[in-house]
């Protein structure tokens, strides 16, 4: 079951590749008031128990700032409050509604509802905020619908939802029932074509970021994928990315990148101004070991998901 997910691993998964260690809080945008973050709290560890993860890919919140974790090798979803208290879970290992196979990225609508990334059964599913099955699609292949593996996954304020599909290297936007609307891009380095589209979030405008893994930059589009702008390098540092893996916005619609291989969060202007970075590999508070999952509530406390160290992290904004 592993074999191909035991390459997305390679690709996300920290390894010594001359990782930059960034302090929390450095590398400010020149010209804009100083911004850092601080850790808040954390939860997890390794294992199958409640509140415990085996690689927890996918972060997502509600309207109520409950957090929605992806526990893949778990083959379930778990449910918390924003300080990391045990809500609920649903999914077992399967193929049938509401099971799943690797599933690795979620988003949650207006309406509380759950739609879930089941890579390797190549569908999408739909569930209600308690895990109640409603609906999925789409099946293996390159035509209207289908996916090799979908991964990242996003809705915007009218519940459209955009699935980032990595082997087609294109994005696709469906209905709320999965009623497929359009899709974009193809393979390859040029404006609006992707190598490995990896990660998928919509602005309050409709924007569209797509984090381009191989690439390692950011490509911003319409809501019906005209082109618009990109950032982003391969490397460390300010702008620069090693694996460009999770993408997140805010409700002042700036941009949240992960990178895996760098430990860090990145956090943009909608236009790719960089603002700050924070991250450092490592295990006690704070740290982390392939950070892919990224999620930001209305107060602008950012969560992640801390894949190796088998847990969540909290941080929040300080004003400097």
């Amino acid at each position: 079951m592993l074999s191909w997910w035991s390459l997305s691993i390679a690709v996300v998964a920290v390894v010594a590749v001359g990782v930059l260690a960034v302090s929390i809080g450095v590398g400010q945008c020149p010209g804009m008031a100083g911004e850092s973050y601080e850790f808040v709290t954390n939860w997890g560890s390794e294992g199958s128990e409640d509140g415990q993860f085996d690689l927890p890919y996918g972060v997502a919140l509600d309207a109520e700032g409950n957090v929605y974790v992806v526990d893949t090798q778990n083959c379930r979803i778990q449910k918390f409050t924003r300080d990391g208290q045990f809500l609920t879970k649903w999914g077992t290992l399967g193929v049938h509604d509401g099971q799943f196979r690797l599933p690795y990225a979620l988003a949650v609508d207006n309406d509380g509802n759950v739609y879930v990334s089941d890579t390797d059964n190549r569908r999408i599913q739909k569930f209600t905020s308690d895990g109640t099955f409603l609906t999925e699609w789409g099946s293996a292949g390159s035509g209207d619908g289908q996916f090799p593996r979908p991964l990242g996954i996003a809705v915007d304020d009218d519940g459209n939802v955009y699935v980032a599909d990595v082997g087609n290297h294109r994005v696709q936007k469906f209905t709320s029932d999965g009623r497929f609307l359009t899709k974009w891009g193809a393979f390859g380095t040029e404006d609006g074509e992707f190598i490995w589209p990896w990660a998928v979030a919509v602005d309050s405008a409709g924007g569209v970021y797509v984090a381009d893994a191989f690439t390692n930059r950011m490509q911003k589009f319409t809501s019906d994928g005209s082109f618009l702008t990109k950032w982003g390098t391969p490397g460390t540092g300010d702008n620069r990315f090693m694996s460009m893996v999770g993408v997140a916005v805010d409700h002042e619609d700036n941009v949240y990148i992960a990178d895996a291989f760098n430990n860090y969060i990145q956090k943009f202007t909608s236009d790719g101004t960089f603002i700050t970075k924070w991250g450092k590999q490592g295990i006690p508070d704070g740290m982390l070991e392939a950070v892919v999952g990224v999620a930001v509530d209305r107060d602008g406390n950012v969560y992640v998901g801390d894949v190796t160290n088998y847990r969540v992290q909290k941080y929040r904004p300080v004003k400097r």
